[in-house]
């Protein structure tokens, strides 16, 4: 086994593995579930030999190897990394339009954020009934997840909601014309709904920062909101 992984070895890796609840990503050979397995073995076709990394999606992740047999394993071949921990960020977020949410989640795992809370604001459009939430929250955290194999991320983004926006606008920075600039330690950031926000709900917070001088889509502001964000922050 080599030592500590680069880097470098986890973006060139022929794809990245995140592990389910239960599997333990210190032993000598790292369990995968079968939905995994299949995508390694039947879709990807991996070779024996080519490096895979696995994360836990808590900030620990080591690079392993295909093993051969008629099963794919996948045999750890350097140290467990600890990813030093960081200021964690939410987007919260009223929700967009038809298919608009999806790639919200998509390109905010993409980003950084650890968090993607989605809002009922007073002028929203959309709402989702709770049998309707429970089934969109599982959709949207697989295609987080699947951002997170992409982009090579070791920290899960997890998405939650959707809650009252004054439930949480107290301890957001709000997006809103005319606020200051994004300074790159906001914990929170919410974005309302394409009518914007009400008054009532602008008296609840003490902070607003603006994304420019263009009008913007939800999405389109949450994802902006969240690259200023994270950019400023490292």
């Amino acid at each position: 086994m080599s030592g500590t992984p680069t880097n470098e070895e986890l973006r060139l890796s022929a794809t990245h593995v995140l592990l389910s609840a239960g599997e333990r990503l210190d032993q000598a050979f790292v369990e995968i579930d079968d939905d995994v397995e299949h995508h390694l073995r039947r879709v990807l076709r991996l070779r024996t030999g080519e490096p895979v990394s696995v994360t836990d999606g808590a900030g620990r992740w080591r690079m392993c190897a295909v093993a051969g047999g008629d099963r794919v394993t996948l045999e750890a071949t350097s140290e467990v990394v600890v990813s030093p921990d960081r200021s964690h960020f939410t987007i919260a977020s009223a929700i967009p339009k038809a298919d608009r949410v999806d790639w919200l989640v998509q390109k905010a795992t993409e980003l950084g954020a650890d968090r993607v809370l989605l809002l009922h604001s007073e002028r929203s459009s959309i709402r989702w009934k709770q049998e309707r939430a429970a089934k969109q929250l599982v959709r949207l955290q697989r295609i987080s997840d699947e951002a997170l194999r992409q982009s090579r991320r070791v920290w899960r983004c997890v998405v939650e909601g959707p809650v009252d926006a004054l439930a949480v606008l107290a301890d957001a920075a709000v997006a809103e014309p005319g606020g200051t600039a994004i300074r790159g330690d906001e914990a929170m950031i919410a974005i309302g709904p394409e009518g914007g926000w009400a008054p009532s709900e602008l008296e609840v917070t003490d902070r607003r920062v603006a994304l420019g001088s263009n009008i913007l889509r939800t999405e389109t502001a949450a994802v902006a909101a969240t690259t200023l964000r994270m950019t400023l922050n490292h």
